[in-house]
């Protein structure tokens, strides 16, 4: 048994002297970072990463009761999971955290889904088909955002039975 743990400690510092750094690399060296390419795709990525939209959460589907507060109703960036309480049926946007027009010309979309982490079923819905335009000063038009059915298909018929739990806006 004693033959057994010196063999092994024996190997443990093997392992350990051959993952120890390598003593020829100064540690003040200097990285040329001139060479590196950036890759626009990723970049891309995070700039439609960076659009966001405000999301009021109700528990109605009409959004005829009070919007839930902060943490639940917040910001809903493209491309990120947020989860909320379950029994959500209705969902109306605010502000747009990006240039006002963005968001819609791109097409981004809402899928609202069943359990937390975007699991589960989900119902797809695009955003633009809530707004509904508005004459403002001077007749200039505005968009305001219509109520969501977030438990509902976009052909109306009711589908999450205990609401959505979380959301996904891509672009």
């Amino acid at each position: 048994m004693l033959a057994k743990n010196i063999l092994v400690s024996l190997g443990v510092l093997a392992a350990l002297g051959l993952a120890s750094p390598n003593p020829e690399v100064p540690a003040d060296a200097e990285i040329d970072i001139s060479s590196i390419e950036v890759n626009t795709t990723d970049a891309s990525t995070l700039e439609k990463r960076s659009t966001g939209v405000w999301l009021d959460l109700y528990g109605s589907g009409s959004c005829s009761d009070s919007w839930r507060p902060e943490p639940q109703s917040g910001w809903v960036w493209s491309g990120q999971c947020k989860n909320f309480d379950s029994f959500t049926y209705g969902a109306r946007a605010g502000a747009v955290d990006k240039s006002p027009d963005a968001w819609w010309n791109d097409k981004c979309t809402f899928k609202f889904w069943e359990n937390a982490d975007c699991h589960g079923h989900a119902t797809v819905h695009h955003l633009s088909d809530s707004i509904k335009w508005k004459n403002g000063a001077w007749g200039a038009p505005y968009p305001t955002y219509q109520c969501i059915a977030t438990s509902n298909k976009a052909d109306g018929t009711f589908y999450l039975g205990n609401g959505a739990a979380s959301v996904l806006m891509t672009c």
